[in-house]
């Protein structure tokens, strides 16, 4: 219960008015210091032309024009720099205007006569002057121990190393602006008031953060420096996704000396899911890492080829491959030599520019024991370097002078941006060279793109299987593994840190890949099991297996604790997971039963659906969960009368703004909803373990009412 107004009020009363005082001081100061520096910048930027004047009367004095651009380039990355830095001050002096903190800690230092208090917030707020921390940034070592809830001795570790403290009392506190509304003082955050009353609220349409209700479970992952692969096994609502997004803005924290957010990936199963949590991490002041799909990154520069979509993927695929076919490719391309290789000569038109005899006796100057992926690697350097005499050997001949004078004025303008006649006067062997150089642009690309290497016909002869236009998800995982071994492309490979989301679908191959492509970078794999409704998914103890090698430090972390759904809906979960052994953590907060309910026939069941959406509250999202687009869409079609429904069958498409949809089960993982209804849970429809995912993965998304209504007899795992 909130304490009354009692002595210890009305000091937090105080305590809030005094640091908020503050922060309104201090946001005055940033704005004025932001307006100031936005003069001055600009100012800057206008009186560059003058400034710089490029001296070209001899070499020293080009030299010392160099030196003084270069200073001024200095410059303006300065005033790029503290104008960023005052965005950033700006940015997180609102944040704390609307809500200055969210707890408490009373800490007994050893050899100190009295406690010190620390206040934490979504960001950190000191004095210009005498440094003094008002609020510790929720990152802060300090801030460790509100999220481990341990009273009395206990430690954080801070730069230096352990710190040993009495943690005296922690405290939570809620607060509007300056108005304190409540707080409590507690042992643990697991099913307190706060925690409760945050639960109980609707779904929104895009992620939030959950930095004031982070548990103890949740912080260890977040927190976690030590583990270069850190596997996440969470069941459905237990904070997974929001967990990561946490554990992103904690590392980007950690290490803000040296990591950048575009070294951060974030594998996430669909653009729409990308969507729906773009607006957590910009909520705790950090920019978003990158972010693409699993087929994103496998797609090669060049490539054409259309691999399977997710829904697609939800049919059993033709082609499931494995570790011991990727290790097959590993073996074929290190017993290659130069001798093996099916290369194809560079051709414009009916001129052969470099052929297979001059690419293979530059590949024998090369000692034996280079590795191939190096050797192609020179070998298109020399070629370049080939191309660029090429031209200028052919710009030295009258017939590209011929052809310049014969060119339109339309023409001349789309090779050179200018008129024929207008423009200023050009030295005439640059503009030669300019011409012959378009002229045989497109081989450059060739050239940077390796299309003089036949990949495909290497990777028949590896496998035996013929790339075709479409291709299965694991078989452009197999080639994008083979081209990465054959040319080990740097791009992305400077990734610090992956955190890669429903973990439990991908196949053994497609996590060979990325344990082999990115050695060098720390991974966050996160999952679960229930939730496996693709064919080719893995098991968790497989996880680890694949990922074991090269000494990596594995950690794997269990959350059982479901906190979306009502307590009873929770129970719905737990009854459907016991049938395969699982296990969920009930956080009991209050709600309806879910309703399971039965049908004679069709024209009943469409009936209840029109029902069940138009007694739907407008504020609250409800959505129809389908098994997949097409059924998406056949239900779509009987319920088009429905005033604001809508469906969305594709994974780019996201209605942000529609409280009322209906979709396939595949799109909605990772998403939450106030109320849920499975579309037609008949014992023929959810018969299979596969089904029995799929149905727990639809009953998980609800947070407040849920209803599996059937037509005939229901599904046996009901």
């Amino acid at each position: 219960m909130p304490v009354s107004k009692s002595q210890e009020w009305l000091k937090e009363e105080a305590h809030l008015k005094e640091i908020y005082a503050k922060l309104q001081e201090m946001q005055i100061k940033v704005e004025q210091a932001s307006h100031e520096e936005d003069e001055t910048s600009r100012n800057f930027v206008r009186n560059l032309s003058d400034d710089i004047k490029m001296n070209t009367n001899s070499p020293i004095d080009s030299f010392e024009s160099l030196i003084e651009i270069e200073a001024k380039n200095q410059q303006l990355a300065q005033l790029k720099f503290k104008r960023e830095w005052l965005e950033r001050q700006k940015d997180s002096i609102e944040k704390l205007l609307a809500s200055p903190y969210f707890a408490k800690l009373d800490v007994q230092y050893p050899d100190e006569a009295s406690t010190e208090s620390f206040y934490i917030g979504v960001a950190g707020f000191s004095d210009e002057q005498t440094h003094e921390q008002y609020i510790q940034d929720w990152r802060s070592p300090i801030a460790n121990l509100y999220y481990e809830n341990d009273l009395g001795p206990t430690s954080y570790e801070a730069p230096m190393g352990q710190v040993e403290v009495d943690l005296q009392n922690r405290r939570q506190i809620k607060v509007e602006k300056n108005d304190l509304l409540q707080f409590f003082d507690t042992a643990t955050a697991i099913e307190d008031p706060m925690l409760l009353e945050v639960l109980g609220e609707e779904s929104t349409a895009k992620l939030q953060d959950i930095t004031s209700t982070i548990q103890k479970e949740q912080n260890a992952i977040i927190r976690d420096t030590k583990s270069d692969v850190l596997i996440v096994e969470g069941i459905a609502g237990s904070g997974k996704t929001s967990t990561v997004l946490q554990r992103i803005a904690f590392l980007l924290y950690r290490y803000r000396e040296d990591l950048r957010a575009e070294q951060v990936l974030l594998l996430s199963p669909n653009p729409m899911f990308s969507k729906y949590i773009e607006e957590v991490l910009p909520s705790l002041g950090e920019k978003n890492p990158r972010q693409m799909t699993y087929r994103d990154l496998i797609q090669y520069p060049g490539s054409k080829r259309h691999i399977e979509t997710l829904e697609e993927q939800l049919q059993i695929s033709e082609y499931t491959s494995s570790v011991e076919a990727m290790k097959q490719l590993e073996a074929y391309v290190s017993h290659l030599t130069p001798s093996d290789l099916a290369l194809r000569p560079l051709v414009k038109g009916d001129e052969e520019v470099i052929s297979t005899q001059w690419m293979r006796e530059k590949l024998a100057t090369l000692p034996e024991d280079i590795a191939m992926y190096r050797k192609l690697d020179y070998l298109r350097e020399q070629m370049s370097e080939r191309l660029r005499q090429v031209i200028k050997e052919e710009a030295k001949k009258q017939k590209w002078r011929d052809k310049l004078e014969n060119l339109s004025n339309e023409e001349y303008n789309q090779v050179f941006g200018v008129n024929k006649q207008g423009g200023k006067e050009q030295d005439l062997d640059k503009v030669v060279f300019q011409l012959v150089s378009r002229h045989y642009q497109v081989l450059r690309g060739k050239i940077q793109h390796y299309q003089w290497l036949n990949l495909q016909e290497h990777y028949y002869l590896a496998t035996g299987n013929q790339l075709r236009d479409n291709i299965s998800l694991d078989l452009g995982t197999e080639f994008a593994y083979f081209y990465y071994l054959m040319l080990r492309p740097t791009v992305d490979r400077q990734m610090k840190f992956m955190i890669v989301d429903e973990i439990q679908d991908y196949s053994e191959a497609q996590l060979y890949y990325l344990a082999q492509v990115f050695p060098k970078t720390r991974f966050t794999l996160v999952g679960d099991r229930y939730q496996a409704i693709f064919a080719q998914g893995v098991t968790f103890p497989r996880i680890a297996e694949i990922f074991k090698g090269d000494n990596r430090n594995i950690r794997q972390l269990s959350l059982l604790k479901s906190y979306r759904s009502s307590g009873p809906i929770s129970r719905f979960m737990q009854q459907l997971i016991s049938q395969k052994q699982g296990e969920v953590e009930i956080i009991n907060r209050p709600g309806k039963e879910p309703e399971v309910l039965g049908f004679k026939d069709n024209d009943a069941y469409v009936t209840y659906l029109k029902n069940w959406l138009n007694q739907q509250a407008t504020q609250e999202r409800s959505v129809i969960l389908t098994k997949d687009s097409q059924e998406a869409l056949q239900v779509m079609s009987q319920l088009k009368e429905v005033a604001g429904l809508s469906a969305i069958t594709h994974s780019s498409k996201m209605l942000f703004d529609s409280h009322l949809l209906v979709m396939p089960i595949y799109l909605a993982k990772g998403l939450e909803f106030d109320n849920v209804l499975v579309h037609n849970a008949s014992k023929e429809r959810f018969n299979t373990e596969k089904e029995l995912n799929m149905l727990y993965t639809a009953s998980s998304r609800a947070m407040h009412t849920l209803s599996v209504p059937y037509v005939g007899e229901k599904s046996s795992w009901l």
